[in-house]
């Protein structure tokens, strides 16, 4: 497959320095490779926090590419907070993603099927802090990311939404953000899903629906029947998404996007970790291999930039 195939692809899902991971390029770095690539876009994220400002200054910068920012509801912003959300959409941000890896489905995942090695490797990869404050965390917490071993619910104690979710939503609902479900469980994006339908959300993006809370694919596209999409990222087939379910087979994501639909998917890389390979170099991986796989070149222009421009709101 040529490289033509890359003009105008959007990456959903791709992290960048400035971070508290260690990252392969920095925003300016990986914009410029993106537009020499002939890319149409970016959505920066960027797990403490914030990238809106960020995107906001590099699309400035570089020519040629268009740069969007989001914001994730871990504990560094106030976890569900929405006065964050509120600020960040009026910035500009494109998504607003709910926890990762400050969720509390995700902590109680590793601790449980995770080796204590592999877990202390995917924290140091991610920014884990050397300095823990003893009131507030314990021995060994994944801080930032957790408070005394603990990690964020969008349920409370009976099972319900709480507050703060519907008070998102709400905001949410009145902008043209999309809302990514992040390191939620499959129970906790059904409820998130739902609710955010009832309060009139116009976009919502499940993300990696293969790995760290995979859904089954008659659950997607139960979803999918309802108006969501689907963000399906290539680290999910590397083994850097090996403590959070992933290191996949590839026909995994040739099966689900058949089965769900290629009008409910679109393409991310997730890459970005300084030990793998370029986010532009696996982005041109993971094309080739769906064209590999049998996809055509509409049905890539598809999932790789028509959809994603629709999400963005910039068709």
């Amino acid at each position: 497959m040529s490289r033509h195939f890359m003009n105008g692809v959007f990456d959903m899902h791709v992290h960048s320095h400035p971070d508290v991971a260690p990252r392969k390029a920095d925003d300016i770095d990986l914009a410029r490779a993106a537009a020499e690539a002939g890319m149409g876009g970016l959505l920066l994220k960027a797990h403490h926090g914030s990238t809106v400002e960020r995107a906001y200054l590099t699309e400035k910068i570089v020519p040629n590419i268009r740069v969007f920012g989001g914001v994730v509801l871990n504990y560094p912003v106030g976890g569900l907070n929405p006065h964050a959300v509120d600020i960040y959409v009026r910035l500009g941000a494109k998504e607003v993603w709910m926890p990762t890896l400050s969720a509390e489905y995700m902590i109680a995942y590793q601790k449980a099927h995770v080796s204590a090695e592999d877990r202390l490797a995917f924290h140091k990869a991610h920014g884990v802090s050397p300095i823990i404050p003893k009131d507030i965390a314990q021995p060994g917490d994944p801080w930032p990311w957790s408070r005394n071993g603990h990690g964020i619910s969008v349920f409370d104690e009976r099972g319900k939404l709480v507050q703060e979710v519907w008070n998102i939503l709400e905001i949410l609902a009145a902008s043209d953000a999309i809302l990514g479900t992040g390191h939620l469980s499959v129970p906790e994006t059904y409820a998130v899903v739902e609710a955010a339908q009832q309060m009139g959300v116009k976009r919502i993006l499940v993300t990696h629906p293969e790995y760290m809370a995979p859904l089954s694919v008659e659950e997607q596209i139960f979803l999918a029947r309802r108006g969501v999409f689907f963000e399906r990222c290539f680290v999910g087939a590397t083994k850097f998404s090996k403590a959070v379910q992933g290191d996949l087979p590839f026909d995994v994501f040739v099966r689900n996007i058949r089965e769900v639909g290629i009008e409910s998917t679109v393409l991310g890389t997730d890459f970005g970790q300084a030990k793998n390979e370029h986010p532009v170099i696996g982005m041109e991986d993971y094309l080739q291999r769906l064209h590999q796989a049998g996809f055509s070149e509409s049905e890539i222009e598809c999932m790789g930039t028509k959809t994603p421009a629709v999400l963005l709101n910039i068709s």
